[in-house]
């Protein structure tokens, strides 16, 4: 048995002092509170005040009590009784526990317990803090309940407000809240100016300020209708959700007129994708590859979903033996919002990527706008890996080159060449000279092309010229073709009589203009054209080339820089080609920028000469008819009219007719930069004649407004009887 109940009671007292007495102090602070919220914000404020600051002071009271726990109530015996000889401790011992003497002291403890259930463990009020505290709370509260009065009561009744004072309202004060959509992730922001840009969406509320108080206020707008301003206490309120540019002022009874205020709206952009890796949107297979990784970039001006879509075009085959499958996939998104990557990495196999096929890879993405989203489809990137080429033996001269025309240009011979110098330590002599070769062959290709266009021949193939370091390929064996030397041809039966040949090795029938043959072999002095019979004309004599003298000697340099260039490559020194083939790229720039053209010359159409008429003075049927007269231009456009008007030069000026100048306007808004700057200068002027930079800012404006009229030839005015009489001397 324990006596630990008796023992308790002094313990809840003092526990219960300790929070009475922390409520004493925390009190003055709670009504303070509420005296500051219900003089700021009303009654409502107030009381939540109060109750979290009760709700504080009582957990702190709490926290106080709980401190005077089992422990302090032992010392506290041990300390005011002498009877308990420290052994107090003991009244709270497990009674099954004690053994010996300390179970016959407890038993006399027991007995003595009633001593100190009688004894007082209560602490002391805090009388000072409490005098302290409440006397700064009433004179707190006294000056908030009689600090002088900024605003009118919200809750006071409407009736209570005079409706009618002493001369016109004013414009007092003035404040424009914006509230963004969510979406856009924008903060909230306030001015005091009218004009504003704000995304589309966005939440407009005007608090305005008049003083005195107007029987009613709205906001105009010069193509709606107007919005009023609902009162409450002395502030006026109104809201509106922006989805297209508008124009607005304050209006109330007596109150002068204002400004036009102009609200921009800002529509949401789509959102822009970027290809980052590869940094080619056509890439060719590497041999041995067998992954290929693409990354886009997307970016918008509040963010893009993260989860977008991947559109896979696979094509395989060649010619009409083409099969095309397309396949989309979603794909997640790295990176905050406003700009986020996309990468992936596709296994080539699992593809289906082989030979003779392309992959075509396309993001697709849409930004977060609820309602009504943006998808934007990105560019496209190819992998390419191309068939391979396969030649029988010995027919490897008559593989064509199938590389697209614009690989060869001068400036990819420049930077192959360069790049085969930087690898020239790494390759062996003959490959070397080989892919120098190769390049020669490239410039052979890209002069005959620019050739054509000086009359110069086309020649079906290059032939590589044998070096030192490596041996020439021994030609392929001649074809029975009918093109054959006479050696080869003798060897086979031929299938058409021999053609007439030239002592140059060309025909009559080889494609070249050559003239016609002369009849019985020709003969000497016959009456043939000696440069059709002897000569090599490759062009007609009217229509050489379609470019001016300058340029066509420029193209012959660039032709001879080019074969310059051809022969070092061929000879397997592409560092000494480089100065040609910088030479021909310069020039062929330069005639590129040619701006002159010859044509083909064409005879002359002047009527036939009347012999008849000659020396006859006769001039009937000579001299053109009259011009067609000059469409009169249409009367002048009230913008032109105002723009006029408002021209500040001395004297009377035309009368600026503003009505007519805003109906020009609204019916012709397609053809005016910023109808809304106009319109909002017409009434600026219509309200405030006599402001000269208002007239300025509006001449400005409609200079900007007026479309030029068409140019046409002016016809000379009439010339008087005097001048007439002069005239017809003269004829």
């Amino acid at each position: 048995m324990t006596a630990i109940p008796l023992l308790l009671q002094p313990q809840r007292r003092a526990q219960w002092r300790a929070l009475f007495d922390t409520l004493a102090v925390g009190l003055p602070v709670a009504i303070v509170a509420g005296a500051l919220g219900w003089r700021l914000a009303g009654w409502s404020v107030a009381a939540l005040l109060v109750l979290l600051t009760l709700g504080l002071v009582t957990g702190l009271g709490i926290w106080r009590a709980r401190r005077l726990d089992q422990g302090w109530l032992i010392r506290s015996l041990d300390a005011r009784l002498s009877a308990f000889e420290d052994s107090a401790a003991l009244l709270f011992a497990d009674v099954r526990a004690l053994d010996g003497f300390r179970a016959l002291q407890r038993r006399r403890l027991e007995t003595r317990a009633e001593e100190a259930a009688r004894l007082d463990l209560r602490p002391d009020w805090s009388l000072r803090p409490i005098a302290m505290a409440w006397g700064a709370a009433l004179i707190v509260a006294v000056a908030i309940l009689f600090w002088p009065a900024t605003r009118s009561e919200s809750s006071a009744p409407a009736a209570s407000v005079p409706t009618a004072a002493a001369g016109p309202p004013v414009l007092s004060s003035f404040r424009l809240r914006i509230v963004p959509p969510a979406y856009t992730g924008l903060p909230a922001r306030e001015q005091a100016t009218l004009d504003a840009s704000v995304p589309e969406g966005s939440r407009l509320e005007w608090t305005v300020g008049l003083s005195p108080a107007p029987a009613s206020a709205a906001l105009s707008f010069p193509e709606a209708a107007p919005l009023p301003l609902v009162r409450a206490g002395e502030a006026w309120f109104a809201s509106r959700v922006a989805t297209q540019p508008f124009l607005y002022r304050v209006e109330a009874p007596d109150l002068a007129r204002q400004r036009l205020g102009r609200i921009d709206v800002v529509a949401d952009a789509p959102p822009a994708i970027r290809l980052i890796e590869p940094d080619s949107q056509l890439v060719q297979i590497t041999p041995g590859q067998t992954r290929w990784t693409v990354v886009f970039e997307a970016s918008d001006d509040y963010g893009v979903l993260s989860a977008a879509t991947l559109r896979i075009t696979l094509a395989k085959g060649e010619g009409e033996n083409v099969t095309v499958t397309e396949t989309t996939r979603g794909i997640a998104g790295t990176g905050e919002a406003r700009q986020r990557r996309y990468a992936v990495t596709f296994d080539l196999a699992r593809e289906g990527m082989e030979p003779a096929s392309d992959m075509i890879v396309q993001l697709i993405v849409t930004d977060n706008r609820p309602g009504g989203t943006q998808r934007v489809e990105g560019p496209s990137v190819i992998l390419r890996w191309p068939s391979a080429l396969g030649l029988a033996d010995g027919l490897d001269g008559m593989a064509q080159s199938v590389l697209p025309a614009y690989f060869r240009s001068q400036r990819q011979i420049i930077i192959d060449s360069e790049a085969l110098i930087a690898e020239q330590r790494r390759l062996d002599r003959p490959t070397f000279v080989s892919r120098s070769n190769a390049l020669g062959a490239d410039q052979a290709t890209l002069r005959n092309r620019y050739g054509q266009f000086m009359g110069g021949e086309n020649e079906p193939g290059a032939i590589a010229l044998p070096t030192n370091d490596a041996p020439a390929r021994p030609a392929p064996p001649p074809l029975p073709t009918n093109d054959a030397p006479a050696s080869t041809t003798a060897q086979t039966p031929a299938r058409t009589p021999a053609r007439p040949a030239l002592e140059d090795g060309h025909s009559y029938d080889d494609g070249h203009d050559h003239g016609p043959a002369p009849e019985g072999g020709g003969f000497f002095g016959s009456a043939v054209d000696v440069l059709n019979e002897f000569g090599h004309a490759h062009d007609t004599g009217d229509a050489a080339t379609l470019f001016d003298p300058g340029t066509r000697s420029t193209l012959s340099q660039a032709l001879d820089a080019m074969w310059a260039s051809e022969r070092a490559l061929r000879q397997g020194e592409p560092a000494a080609a480089l100065p040609h083939a910088y030479r021909a790229l310069d020039l062929l720039k330069e005639a590129q920028e040619a701006t002159r053209i010859f044509l083909r010359r064409v005879g002359s159409d002047l009527p036939p000469i009347d012999m008849a008429r000659r020396l006859t003075g006769e001039r009937d049927d000579i001299v053109a008819g009259a011009l067609a007269p000059v469409p009169e231009r249409g009367p002048e456009t009230s913008a032109v009219a105002a723009w006029r008007a408002l021209e500040e030069r001395p004297g009377r000026r035309p009368e600026l007719n503003l009505e007519a100048l805003d109906s020009w306007v609204r019916q012709n808004p397609g053809r005016i930069a910023d109808p809304l700057a106009l319109r909002a200068a017409i009434d600026t002027v219509r309200a405030e004649p006599g402001c000269a930079d208002c007239r300025r800012r509006l001449r400005a404006l409609l200079w900007t407004a007026i479309q030029p009229p068409a140019t046409a030839v002016d016809r000379r005015p009439t010339p008087p009887a005097r001048g007439r009489r002069y005239l017809d001397v003269l004829r």
